[in-house]
């Protein structure tokens, strides 16, 4: 095994003693499948398998929606907070690239609406595709006040958990994550600046593709953000302060996915801003993560380095909607397909014995 995946720490020992072994005797010579033999422990470890047992993956893609005021106030993105929900419609009518990228792999998708400002723009034939978890019409500017209120952060508490526990009623027991919110890179790069103690500047990139100006004035605003919050405030004093109606919920939906026998995996930069304060409110639940790519945006290599994570692909993707997570999937599924199929060597009669 490589000692890059940092998930170790967070599951019994004899259980990761017993996993590993199985994946040693497999007919390959040893370690010779890489990271993919991290991938399958890991894997194997959050689904609560033990050696001989199938891992079935049974995987549910997860849009979280919503809007920013911050955005609504400032010209910090390419497009209008109007665009939201024309996205979320584009979801519905299957012409986004995650609906090509899903397809493929053969993933189902559900879209959350956390707090898109105009959610009566969705398609009406679309709704039933819409899991209402709604927190308001957009957060407020988090450059002048706390994005959220404390019943804001209660109430997306209680959608994550209903979310969790939704999933484990239907089986689902691999989530992806994806996002998708108009101006989404601001608070993410200012939650990334103070759990990280980083300036601005270190934490803000170009997102889908401002100018100089509008970086230059998402770096202000951020740094107007930060002079409000503490540098040693609890992660949820930092959610609710810095943070949007879809970042908060995946981080409740992640934190009570703990020992649910469910592999998480993880996105891009606004999802693993979310993942950030989770492992921060329950740390033991990074054990659960699978980290899918290294995004474009400057930041998001400072998250991984500090969540310990090795990302699966490295493609300068920067797009959000959770197509990191989805293209990486085929990688995790091949994972539990070798763990579950391949065939062992009998050290003692140096025979093969294959699986029934």
């Amino acid at each position: 095994m490589t000692a890059e995946m940092k998930f170790h720490d967070y599951f019994p020992a004899d259980r990761i003693k017993r996993l590993t072994d199985a994946i040693n005797r497999k007919a390959k010579p040893l370690g010779s499948l890489g990271l993919l033999e991290d991938l399958a422990l890991q894997t194997a470890l959050a689904l609560g398998a033990e050696p001989g047992d199938d891992l079935k993956l049974t995987p549910l893609h997860l849009i979280f929606a919503g809007d920013h005021g911050v955005a609504a106030a400032h010209p910090v993105s390419i497009t209008g907070s109007n665009f939201t929900v024309k996205m979320v419609n584009n979801f519905i009518r299957g012409g986004a690239a995650i609906n090509a990228f899903l397809d493929t792999a053969g993933i189902p998708f559900e879209i959350i609406d956390s707090g898109i400002s105009r959610p009566e723009e969705i398609l009406p034939d679309g709704i039933s595709r819409v899991r209402n978890c709604s927190l308001g019409r957009g957060t407020r500017d988090l450059s002048e006040e706390d994005a959220l209120t404390e019943e804001q952060l209660k109430k997306a508490e209680e959608f994550g958990k209903s979310i969790a526990d939704n999933a484990v009623s239907r089986g689902i027991n691999a989530l992806l994550f994806g996002e998708m919110g108009i101006g989404n890179t601001t608070p993410a790069s200012a939650i990334l600046a103070r759990v990280a103690g980083l300036p601005a500047e270190e934490c803000a990139g170009r997102g889908t593709g401002i100018g100089d100006q509008a970086l230059a004035l998402k770096k202000a605003l951020i740094r107007k953000a930060l002079a409000r919050v503490p540098e040693n405030a609890p992660p949820e004093v930092i959610l609710r302060a810095l943070g949007g109606f879809e970042i908060a919920e995946m981080v409740y939906t992640m934190t009570h996915a703990r020992n649910r026998g469910i592999l998480l995996v993880i996105d891009g930069f606004i999802v693993t801003a979310a993942a950030l304060l989770a492992c921060r409110i329950t740390p033991e639940i990074r054990g659960q993560m699978v980290f899918a790519t290294e995004s474009g945006e400057p930041g998001h290599l400072r998250m991984l380095e500090m969540l310990k994570a090795t990302p699966l692909l490295r493609l300068g993707l920067r797009l959000g909607e959770g197509t990191g997570a989805a293209l990486s999937y085929s990688l995790i599924k091949s994972a539990a397909a070798f763990f579950s199929r391949m065939a062992e060597w009998d050290s003692k009669s140096g025979r093969i014995i294959y699986r029934n």
